[in-house]
């Protein structure tokens, strides 16, 4: 056995101890970073849910690192005044907001508000027709969720408007 072989374990025994501690910190997030944000009531939720996930994924539980990661997303003249005067507040010595504060003003400043009525007067004239029932259950149950209606008047709604013969399949088995 040459010299080079019989020392090669040791040599690499002793290369995994000292690089046995470096951790590889460059990895990337499971989750894309959000696109910004310019203060489109329209793609609120969309950019809410994104910003959401990607603060979870990169295990963002700080209070005060949550609000400027989400403030430092927001793009163009008017949501960049409005993070900068939010930034302000925080930097002048105001008591930095709580998560649960935060989300709520954010929610009650961006989210569309004509979305529920919206879903409401979708979901009234919204029949399942020729679609699947597995399509039309995912399409009904998600405007249910939009609209926020009651559990009876859901009951009542899908009584009305699938295929009749699925409703009879259904007081059969039941």
């Amino acid at each position: 056995m040459s010299r080079t072989q019989a020392g090669t374990p040791a040599l690499i025994t002793r290369m995994a101890l000292v690089l046995a501690p470096i951790e590889v910190v460059n990895h990337k997030s499971i989750v894309p970073e959000p696109r910004w944000f310019n203060r489109d009531k329209k793609t609120f939720e969309d950019w809410w849910r994104a910003m959401k996930l990607y603060l979870r994924a990169n295990k963002v539980t700080d209070t005060n690192k949550k609000i400027i990661t989400v403030l430092g997303r927001f793009g163009g003249e008017t949501a960049g005044t409005s993070a900068q005067q939010k930034l302000n507040k925080i930097d002048g010595g105001d008591n930095t907001p709580s998560w649960d504060a935060f989300e709520v003003e954010l929610q009650l400043v961006y989210s569309d508000k004509t979305k529920e009525a919206d879903a409401k007067w979708c979901i009234e004239t919204f029949t399942q027709g020729r679609k699947h029932i597995t399509d039309f259950l995912i399409e009904f149950m998600a405007l249910v969720s939009k609209a926020q209606t009651d559990n009876q008047h859901v009951i009542f709604l899908l009584k009305e408007n699938i295929n009749r013969e699925i409703i009879r399949a259904i007081m059969v088995y039941s």
